[in-house]
């Protein structure tokens, strides 16, 4: 008797289904990432933006956030306008030359809220202090250098 050979097509499938799903977790995580890099937000602040400026790299320094509703945060607590002075008094005491006030103001705040910050730095003659804002980008895109 004669034994049947029966030719079978060895085909070989490939599943994309789980790449496609790695694609998208990845594109997903980038958007995520990419969106939280940005830096428009900090503590809830929405920062101004400026056409010029210098980054910052001072290591000693004092980094204010003032909301619009007027309330002072350091290191995300809220303090007040004698606990800020007191801050940059002790500040000053251990290194005047190397030491930076930094505001962190919401673009709706009033002027009435970031004053007390500069009168308590020219009272402790501090004239390292400023303004984090964000760098202005253009209307056709591109950002200033």
């Amino acid at each position: 008797m004669r034994v049947p050979r029966t030719s079978r097509a060895v085909s070989t499938k490939l599943n994309l289904t789980p790449l496609i799903d790695v694609v998208f977790n990845l594109v997903i995580f980038f958007l995520v990432i990419s969106h939280f890099s940005r830096g428009e937000a900090v503590n809830g602040v929405e920062l101004p933006t400026a056409t010029r400026g210098q980054q910052d790299e001072s290591p000693h320094r004092l980094t204010i956030t003032v909301q619009t509703d007027g309330v002072y945060l350091v290191a995300g607590k809220a303090v007040t306008t004698t606990e800020i002075e007191e801050m940059i008094a002790q500040a000053n005491v251990v290194g005047a030359d190397n030491f930076w006030v930094r505001i962190q103001g919401d673009r709706s705040a009033q002027y009435q809220l970031i004053e007390p910050i500069m009168l308590a730095c020219a009272r402790q003659a501090i004239t390292n202090f400023g303004f984090d804002v964000l760098p202005e980008t253009n209307k056709r895109g591109g950002g200033q250098p």
